[in-house]
């Protein structure tokens, strides 16, 4: 039995990946069930997840990389979204949209819009490391609530999880829509991570991974669950602010995704955080 603590639909992908991974090396390791943790408790956030997974009270969590996550967990050093954790779009109330029209750049993003941020999650130090004014919350759904009371302009949310988000919350919130001009992107890359000295659950689906990439299966599942979010955004249309990842200083590889608009600059260690040229 392999227990996980990530029930919220934002997380299927993922574990979809998982079930694949467990499934093709079967035959070397025997039939494993996955099954959620405590299934009728409300939200366990990422940092009580990954507390449950120290005490082997779970056994696996997708979560982003660090150097701390990395020294703390083994980690199976596999990407599993090809970046799109790091591509977010702003979730904005519809009113909203023309003061975001009258934004030039990165400098007048951070001086006149006030973000929403969960302070349990692992980027916010990101946007509060890169100049960002930033409304802080602890709970996922209320800061939707709070964005539609206009406590802050706007809630930043990755590609793979905003119209999903939207679909999921239009009857509570039915005025919130992605902003149509910005997005950010910073190297933040999810890995699966288990206990330290898990190593043979880490070996078998570091071995799964390879064979579905081998097979073309990553690859498929990956366009079933976001090649059309990823047409949807017309990121070559969009104004691109690149954020700097404290953590990326530290050794995580920087890899181009694929789905990068060919107009705009991909950021490498040489590039200077703030506004790319589109």
């Amino acid at each position: 039995m392999l227990l996980y603590s990530q029930k919220e639909f934002r997380y299927q992908y993922y574990l979809a990946l998982l079930r694949q991974a467990l499934d093709v090396t079967e035959g070397d390791y025997g039939k494993t069930d996955v099954q959620i943790y405590q299934p009728h408790t409300t939200e366990i956030t990422e940092a009580r997840g990954m507390v449950l997974l120290q005490q082997r009270r779970i056994h696996i969590a997708f979560v982003p990389t660090s150097r701390e996550r990395e020294e703390s967990f083994r980690a199976v050093p596999i990407p599993l979204d090809q970046g799109l954790l790091g591509l977010r779009l702003l979730l904005i109330k519809e009113s909203s949209q023309p003061r975001f029209d009258r934004i030039q750049n990165a400098k007048e993003l951070r001086e006149k819009m006030l973000g929403g941020f969960n302070t349990n999650w692992f980027d916010y130090d990101i946007y509060k490391s890169n100049g960002f004014r930033v409304l802080p919350a602890t709970k996922y759904e209320t800061l939707f609530k709070m964005l539609e009371s206009g406590r802050f302009d706007y809630f930043s949310r990755g590609l793979i999880e905003v119209w999903p988000e939207l679909d999921n919350f239009k009857n509570q919130y039915p005025d919130l829509r992605v902003e149509n001009r910005f997005a950010f992107y910073y190297n933040i890359p999810v890995y699966f991570f288990v206990h330290k000295d898990n190593e043979q659950l880490a070996q078998r689906i570091e071995e799964g991974l390879k064979r579905i990439q081998a097979s073309g299966a990553f690859s498929k599942l990956f366009q079933a669950y976001y090649g059309e979010d990823i047409a949807r955004a017309q990121l070559d249309k969009r104004h691109i602010i690149i954020l700097d990842n404290p953590q990326a200083r530290q050794g995580i590889p920087v890899i181009k995704p694929f789905w990068w608009p060919a107009k705009t600059a991909f950021p490498t260690d040489a590039t200077i955080p703030g506004d790319q040229p589109q």
